[in-house]
């Protein structure tokens, strides 16, 4: 959620400030901004994304810079809003909320402010402590933030000390690149993959002091920290859209690749699964007795459906949480034998990183399931984790790192069943599903052109229920989620035996219901029967199932039963697919949906 980008070197700075900022788009297009530093500062700004900003208003000689892409917090969209803000001698940029910033306003007695974001009044405050005490950059900074409150990821420079960038992260990524003669200061390690693959992760209240020639680490109190360099591999960070038009088409098509990446060297042919990650020793398995898996949005639903396959496999409760609720519910959890696993696909959303703040205070065990190697989750979990794999993820709504994260899971599940001495023939079958996967997931994909026909018929509609049971249901959830991020259109998802329990009520002829049929005959019958339900009401009704076309079903797609593990990664494809056509008929801005962005890094 924003993006950060920063520079001093010798070359073009707002050049190299502006590619950055154009990778990391996705965290916030509704504006953007880039300010650099020679006698003076001279900034730009635009309503909209990066293409919107004239470069040519600012000077090549500048080599020394920051910018940033917006989305809205404090303030709505607008050229005043957009940073990076300056006030007095201070210019920042900043990712977070200041959640104290009113009374910091009013101490102040700030009446010149240009915008209505609480940024700025960051920037007031700064301003006022480096002129107050006649006293250096940094240790105007360092008193500043001991007053604030909230969470931040800021850069700030100074024309009266041009030659850094001081830098500070509590609870919002900042990642910095280590160059020769030059560094580089990102909210993303995507924004500086292209200039070096050596960078340093700010810890939770540090500030960094960066020059072209040197990198310095401190803690709130100055104190000196030794840095810890990590290298990126080019193909987490790189995306291109090849020959499709859009992220979101793209990912979903690379869902075959990202499970071979995730499960290679991990599950074998020989029916076995092995986890390098998991920091779970033989007594660590053997004493758990229910697992906690917290998330949020998509990962959420990856966790439920991951929820009801290791309760079966386990013979253990596992409780999913919403991450942005978990800090504020009692939860009566065992510390000694409770494993909470958080799921996030950046590895920087704010309510899971506060979740295991929480988790840590309880004395649960914490272990992460993440995409981006380095990120806040894996380094703050104490029992290790999973990597995904998946590469980068651009479209804000999330299709191929939900297949890994309910693949990861079910590979942890498939180990944990084998460290804890239970049936072998569980490990053997998760493992021979999921190496089937993604062959069968390709062979989905040939029914993309009938789902392109089957969508012009039913876009009309307005209203749609998502509906299905037992593991169908978190596929509901998530097919519920992507229509209604990409298309604006309102959806909402049930289990199937709810539908009697009040929302059968909105059922008419503006109405459609995706209806989950599934393999097992028992939940299957007990779906024809909601379906004769929606019928006897006028509801129009689209099933997908691994059988024919029931009857009265107006439209249908058959899939293959892949195995009672997986088979509901390959319903959800379909559903990926079906909101991806909705929306290119709707003709919106389909990897960029308006009022979202990628990594939610605010509460």
């Amino acid at each position: 959620m924003c993006g950060i980008m920063g520079y001093l070197g010798e070359r073009p700075a707002k050049d190299i400030i502006y590619t950055g900022l154009k990778r990391l788009e996705y965290r916030g297009y509704d504006s953007a901004g880039v300010a650099v530093l020679t006698k003076d500062v001279q900034t730009i700004k635009a309503v909209g994304d990066t293409s919107k900003l004239d470069l040519t208003k600012l000077p090549k000689s500048a080599t020394i810079g920051i910018g940033h892409t917006r989305w809205a917090t404090h303030g709505r969209p607008s050229a005043q809003n957009a940073h990076p803000h300056t006030y007095g001698d201070i210019t920042l940029v900043h990712n977070g909320i200041i959640e104290n910033y009113q009374d910091i306003k009013d101490s102040l007695k700030l009446s010149d402010l240009k915008s209505q974001t609480d940024s700025e009044v960051l920037a007031a405050l700064i301003n006022n402590n480096y002129q107050k005490g006649k006293i250096s950059l940094i240790e105007a900074l360092k008193r500043s933030l001991v007053e604030v409150s909230g969470t931040f990821g800021l850069v700030v420079m100074s024309p009266l000390e041009s030659n850094q960038l001081l830098v500070a992260r509590r609870g919002s990524p900042i990642v910095i690149g280590v160059g020769d003669i030059q560094n580089f200061v990102a909210s993303d390690p995507s924004a500086i993959i292209s200039h070096t693959d050596k960078v340093i992760y700010l810890e939770d209240d540090q500030i960094a002091r960066v020059t072209r020639t040197s990198i310095e680490i401190f803690d709130l109190k100055l104190k000196h920290k030794n840095p810890n360099i990590n290298r990126l591999s080019k193909s987490e960070a790189e995306a291109t859209l090849g020959h499709y038009k859009t992220y979101l088409e793209k990912e979903i098509k690379e869902q075959p690749e990202s499970l071979k990446n995730l499960m290679r060297g991990r599950v074998s042919q020989k029916g076995t699964v092995k986890l390098g990650g998991p920091n779970l020793d033989a007594d660590d398995a053997n004493n758990l007795e229910q697992i906690l898996i917290i998330g949020c949005g998509t990962s959420y639903y990856a966790g439920l459906y991951a929820k009801y396959k290791l309760e079966e496999m386990l013979n253990m409760p596992v409780i999913v949480e919403h991450a942005s609720e978990f800090r504020y519910r009692h939860g009566a959890y065992k510390s000694n034998s409770t494993l909470a696993i958080f799921i996030s696909q950046s590895g920087e959303t704010a309510d899971v990183l506060a979740s295991i703040q929480e988790a840590k205070r309880r004395h649960l065990k914490t272990m992460g399931i993440v995409n981006t190697i380095g990120s806040s989750v894996a380094r703050a979990v104490e029992h290790g984790g999973i990597y995904l794999h998946a590469g980068q993820e651009v479209s804000v709504a999330s299709t191929k790192a939900y297949s890994s994260m309910v693949s990861a899971i079910l590979m942890f599940g498939a180990q944990l069943v084998y460290q804890r001495g239970g049936n072998s023939n569980i490990t053997k079958e998760v493992a021979k599903e999921l190496l089937m996967l993604p062959s069968e997931i390709k062979a989905t994909f040939e029914l993309h052109e009938n789902i392109k026909k089957l969508t012009k018929q039913i876009n009309h509609f307005e209203k749609w229920f998502y509906l299905g049971r037992n593991s169908l249901y978190p596929v509901a959830l998530e097919g519920a989620l992507k229509l209604t991020e990409v298309s604006y259109i309102h959806a909402q998802a049930f289990p199937t035996g709810e539908m009697k329990h009040g929302p059968i009520s909105l059922v008419d002829n503006k109405h459609i219901s995706i209806l989950l049929l599934p393999e097992d005959e028992t939940l299957y019958e007990k779906g024809i029967s909601a379906l004769e339900e929606l019928i006897a009401r006028g509801g129009t009704i689209f099933t997908i199932s691994t059988r024919p076309k029931p009857k009265g079903s107006n439209y249908h797609l058959q899939v293959t039963y892949v195995g009672e593990y997986t088979e509901g990664l390959i319903y959800n494809i379909c559903l990926q697919l079906l909101a991806l056509e909705v929306a290119t008929i709707r003709g919106v801005n389909i990897d960029r949906p308006r009022n979202l962005a990628k990594s939610v890094t605010v509460e």
